[in-house]
């Protein structure tokens, strides 16, 4: 086939023309590539800066504020697996809070069962730490609570007395606590009266001093094993004897730390060894409306050796473990 010269030079110009095109649409594209990595380069540098602050405001307990920023970064669509990982974290820290202010330890305890693998950021870690002491503080406040109840409705007074006082003997400084609390003030004064009411007319009330030792129940088995006799009409003497030999400190000690039941101004424990590894301890502390009446502040089973610790059930007679 033949081309002429103007053919030739015609040719040339296209392919000369095709070939500049495509060289600027590479340039503009390449344009475009480092406009885009220079973007992204850019927030990822904002969402790092956005999860340090995050880290500080939960350390200044800002935890709302930190989960807005985190907010911020998943909205971004270029969130670390480290950043999506903190809100879900703070997600539920501040869904734990919200059940344990409104008393709901069910929803708090299954909320924090997902934050208990959760080895960092330390600062995370920590208030997972504070939050499960609350709820075992409030958990406990809420046997109490339902032992006050059931032992009231069901006339045993000594022990609805016991509870009630051990309940209001926690630390409010938790709210879960202290909601619980305040829901059981009012079993205070109408166990105070129906007391007054058996005080009145019981003649063990006459009994003089040692008021806690003559009504434990450690006590009075070990007097009856010994003698065959009731404590009830034992001597101060012979009572204190008995006292005496149902104490351990060193047992104690350990049984409060592993616990935290409070120990509470007035507060007699009686410690009766079963076995080798458990203890019964007996807990029991004057009506601060009438010092002739003694509360039962609870029976517990206690296992040196794996720390667990059951309380009995006045009305059903059975060992319930609480922690």
């Amino acid at each position: 086939m033949n081309f002429s010269k103007g053919h030739l030079i015609v040719v040339v110009g296209l392919i000369s023309l095709s070939l500049g095109l495509s060289g600027c649409s590479n340039i503009k594209n390449q344009s475009q590539n480092n406009q885009q990595t220079t973007k992204t380069v850019s927030i990822k540098k904002a969402n790092h800066q956005r999860y340090r602050q995050a880290l500080q405001d939960l350390k200044h307990g800002a935890d709302r504020q930190a989960y807005q920023k985190m907010t911020q970064v998943i909205k971004t669509g270029q969130a670390t697996t480290q950043q999506r990982q903190l809100k879900k974290q703070i997600g539920l820290l501040l869904r734990s809070k919200k059940a344990l202010a409104a008393a709901q330890l069910t929803v708090a305890e299954k909320n924090l069962s997902q934050l208990n693998k959760v080895k960092e950021p330390a600062v995370v870690v920590s208030q997972i730490k504070s939050l499960n002491k609350e709820l075992s503080a409030a958990k406990l406040a809420q046997v109490y609570y339902q032992e006050v109840v059931a032992y009231y409705n069901a006339g045993k007074y000594d022990a609805a007395g016991g509870s009630y006082q051990a309940l209001q003997a926690l630390s409010r400084k938790y709210q879960a606590v202290a909601t619980i609390q305040d829901q059981g003030a009012k079993y205070g004064q109408l166990i105070s009266q129906k007391q007054s009411v058996t005080t009145a007319s019981s003649s063990s009330a006459t009994n003089s001093g040692y008021t806690n030792a003559r009504n434990s129940k450690i006590a009075n088995s070990e007097y009856q094993q010994k003698t065959g006799s009731s404590l009830a009409k034992a001597t101060n003497s012979q009572v204190s004897s008995v006292v005496e030999s149902l104490t351990d400190a060193q047992i104690l000690t350990k049984f409060q730390q592993v616990s935290q039941i409070p120990q509470e101004a007035g507060d007699q424990y009686y410690v009766k060894q079963i076995d080798s590894q458990n203890y019964q301890i007996e807990i029991r502390h004057t009506s601060p409306s009438n010092s002739a009446v003694s509360n039962l502040k609870g029976m517990y089973q206690f296992n040196i050796k794996t720390n667990a610790i059951s309380k009995l059930n006045e009305i059903t007679g059975e060992y319930t473990r609480i922690n």
